[in-house]
């Protein structure tokens, strides 16, 4: 696990863009992922956790420039090059949640924000979801729910990013 810091201008960066996704779902009448709140401070607070965790990744992997590239979601696309996927959540001992209908040939990565610490808390390839991981949190959308105890560190996805 990492703790990542970020600066005044990486922050507002994530806030800027937590916001922008914001304004342009609502404008779109854009539906809530996961049967999660569309609009209001609650889908506001979904944003902001999202654009911080890719950002906070984007930071760590030394991928800055990629991160925030797609305007309108894309069903399908990578938060990073090199089909990385970063699911937030906001709880640091909660696990990694992928959805079943998630591409397992991307690589996904945990990371966790709450009461302003951010934490990458590791990653895991797809093609190592295991059955026994799904779990139904939100009425009918079963998902991996993957351990923290199952995830490799972070530190060899830094070390993999290097050499590729």
């Amino acid at each position: 696990m990492v703790e990542i810091i970020f600066t005044e201008d990486q922050r507002q960066r994530a806030l800027n863009e937590a916001t922008r996704r914001q304004q342009s779902n609502e404008a779109a009448g854009r539906k809530g992922r996961n049967n999660g709140p569309a609009v209001g401070t609650s889908a506001l607070e979904m944003n902001i956790i999202g654009a911080g965790g890719e950002l906070a990744v984007a930071v760590y992997l030394d991928l800055e420039q990629h991160v925030f590239g797609d305007l309108v979601p894309v069903r399908g696309s990578s938060d990073l090059p090199g089909k990385i996927d970063i699911k937030t959540r906001k709880c640091h001992s909660w696990d990694l949640l992928v959805q079943l209908d998630d591409d397992l040939d991307k690589t996904y990565v945990l990371v966790t924000i709450q009461n302003k610490r951010i934490f990458i808390q590791g990653w895991i390839h797809g093609s190592k979801m295991q059955r026994e991981w799904i779990k139904e949190y939100a009425k009918g959308r079963p998902c991996y729910c993957v351990p923290q105890s199952e995830l490799n560190p972070i530190e060899e996805l830094k070390w993999q990013t290097e050499v590729a």
